[in-house]
């Protein structure tokens, strides 16, 4: 048999969808959220959500969440899974690499 293939790398995405209040995670490649379009459907709803769209297919120009969000006003929050569970936001995008306690 042959072994697992490695898991492309991803990042974890949670949001409310802002139609039916439903909050959901949802893993993305960070090949297409960084190159491709990427389209999240709400499981609450179906409502889709665009995530990314770097092949222009629903935008004149490349665009990401982050671009979106920020034209609305709204915050988009970056964090990570510390090696302890805890997760941990950062303003700035920097991974912030601290030692558990003890």
């Amino acid at each position: 048999t042959e072994p697992p293939k490695p898991e492309a790398p991803a990042y974890d995405l949670t949001f409310t969808c802002k139609k039916c209040d439903n909050r959901s995670t949802h893993k993305v490649s960070k090949q297409g959220y960084h190159n491709g379009t990427v389209l999240i459907t709400c499981p609450g709803c179906k409502n889709r959500h665009l995530i990314a769209d770097h092949l222009k297919i629903f935008s004149d120009k490349r665009i990401t969440l982050e671009d979106i969000m920020k034209e609305k006003g709204q915050v988009f929050r970056k964090g990570g899974l510390l090696p302890s569970g805890d997760v941990e936001f950062w303003d700035t995008g920097e991974v912030v690499t601290r030692e558990p306690p003890g």
